[in-house]
């Protein structure tokens, strides 16, 4: 198959969507095949009730139909398309991304701040040389501003700030005219967007600046028309291209800036010539990776056993310092449900086996907070943290997971997944159930001859002659579990398996 080592990556950002098609046939690096850009200034689209306007829906699913052409004959599980700012902040995201999904043929994954931050910085990273230097990464996109300190592919810390190029014209050049006062107003908002994070990035004593994306490279584009610096930013190429932006007067005006720029500049420029001054940089380079370059090499990691996300994972069991001996337990048996059903159930897909793992590794870290309804603070903590490699959708699903792990199902919160979820997770929980139910005394318990069946809507769960009575309490918990089953639609068996030979006779 012509493409069959090709990786996609789409980022669809709050000013531009992205994509980049590469040959990733050597691990650990990939061929730039083909790169497409559209401006769409989604965030643009906004209304004051934060809903997606009907021309920005259409603007942006016009670009999606172009770009599909450019996935055919890749295959699906290498194609990874996320969304930014907007996509997080707009009401009718949902809707939208339906529509968006059907136009583009592929799930898209709406990200975090953090996670965003954080292919920025894999991008840029990839990009540069690894001097061993800890670098800063400035990132502006159109709803948003990443800053990352990192050192080599690994970042230290990480900011996604609630301002951008598009957001900032938005406030205050929105009729395109460029004064003084208004400079101040923009660059009063930034700094007060940085403030709370500022002092942390003064103190990480980083040793180069590095800018990703569309504001910087117009702005060294300018200063090398302007005749003032070649292939980097430097604070005096700044302080000229401000004169030269203030000289100018009006967005449609800026000679030396693209049209499609042209209405976004003065406020990207206020945005990165704030940081520069905030933070005392002298020079920042170029890099010409950015967020969709991060989404390719993550994806890769995917492809090759290296997924971002178990450390995401990992971090969450650290810092609330779960039992790990009692997550074994119950990691191991509800592995053991899954490779027993998977066939009859249709859960073979590997993604199916990472959410019964995470699930859980993850599904006591509540208890740091409280013994008493744990599995609701476990589903908080979850859905609510920083977590590396996560889009929102699978962080979401992942605490629904945890939080229907024991007491009551929320049978709403299921409903309300998009189809093709409903089955699997119900299916997925019936399983970390039964992990956890047949571990409640927290020690190793002899679980040979402990068989699952199922049938469509009916789970049959029996045991080897005897071993009821040696474990009563196991028994009662399984029998009360039928009522939960119940309100799932799902029915639920409970008997003995003679020698684990697969016959059943009632308890």
């Amino acid at each position: 198959m012509e493409k069959e080592n090709y990786v996609a990556a789409i980022d669809l950002g709050s000013n531009s969507f992205h994509m980049v098609i590469a040959d990733a046939g050597d691990h650990g690096s990939i061929k730039i095949m083909d790169q497409l850009r559209e401006m769409i200034r989604l965030n643009a689209g906004l209304d004051q009730d934060r809903n997606l306007s009907g021309e920005a829906q259409q603007r942006a699913l016009e670009c999606l139909h172009r770009f599909r052409q450019c996935l055919t004959g890749i295959p699906t599980h290498r194609i990874r398309a996320v969304g930014t700012n907007t996509l997080r902040n707009a009401q009718n995201s949902d809707a939208f991304l339906k529509c968006a999904e059907a136009t583009l043929g592929h799930p898209i994954s709406v990200v975090s701040g953090h996670e965003e931050a954080r292919l920025v910085y894999l991008g840029a990273a990839f990009d540069l040389s690894t001097r061993g230097k800890k670098r800063l990464v400035v990132d502006i996109g159109g709803g948003s501003t990443e800053l990352i300190v990192g050192k080599s592919h690994k970042p230290l810390h990480m900011d996604s700030l609630e301002i951008g190029c598009v957001s900032l014209t938005r406030n205050v050049f929105d009729d395109g005219c460029i004064t003084k006062s208004r400079f101040k107003r923009a660059k009063n908002l930034v700094s007060m967007e940085l403030q709370p994070v500022i002092g942390a990035y003064r103190k990480l004593k980083w040793q180069e600046a590095v800018g990703t994306s569309g504001t910087i490279k117009a702005v060294d584009k300018v200063a090398r028309e302007l005749g003032i610096e070649r292939d980097w930013v430097s604070a005096k190429s700044m302080a000229e291209v401000k004169k030269w932006i203030l000289d100018t007067k009006h967005s449609h005006l800026l000679s030396h800036v693209s049209d499609q720029r042209r209405p976004v500049f003065a406020a990207g420029f206020v945005i990165l010539s704030t940081i520069f001054e905030e933070l005392g940089i002298n020079r920042m380079e170029i890099s010409q990776g950015a967020l969709r370059e991060g989404v390719a090499y993550d994806l890769i990691g995917r492809l090759h056993d290296e997924d971002s996300r178990f450390h995401g994972v990992a971090s969450l069991v650290t810092q609330f310092k779960t039992d790990p001996e009692q997550a074994n337990r119950v990691q191991n048996l509800a592995i053991r449900f899954l490779d027993q059903v998977k066939d009859d159930w249709d859960l073979q897909e590997n993604l199916n086996y990472k959410l019964l793992y995470w699930s859980a590794r993850l599904h006591e870290i509540g208890i740091s907070v409280s013994y008493d309804q744990y599995h609701l603070h476990s589903a908080y903590i979850i859905e609510h943290s920083n977590m590396d490699g996560f889009s929102r959708q699978i962080q979401k699903v992942l605490a629904l997971l945890v939080r229907c792990h024991r007491l009551k199902i929320e049978i709403d919160a299921i409903a309300k997944l998009p189809d093709e979820w409903v089955e699997r997770i119900s299916r997925l929980i019936i399983l970390l159930r039964l992990a956890v139910t047949f571990y409640r005394s927290r020690s190793d318990v002899d679980l040979f001859g402990i068989v699952i069946k199922v049938s469509n809507r009916q789970v049959i769960v029996s045991y080897p002659k005897g071993w009821g009575k040696a474990h009563p309490l196991t028994v009662f918990d399984l029998e009360n579990e039928r009522l939960v089953f119940e309100s799932m639609g799902y029915g639920l068996e409970v008997g003995i398996n003679s020698n684990g030979t697969g016959r059943f006779q009632k308890a």
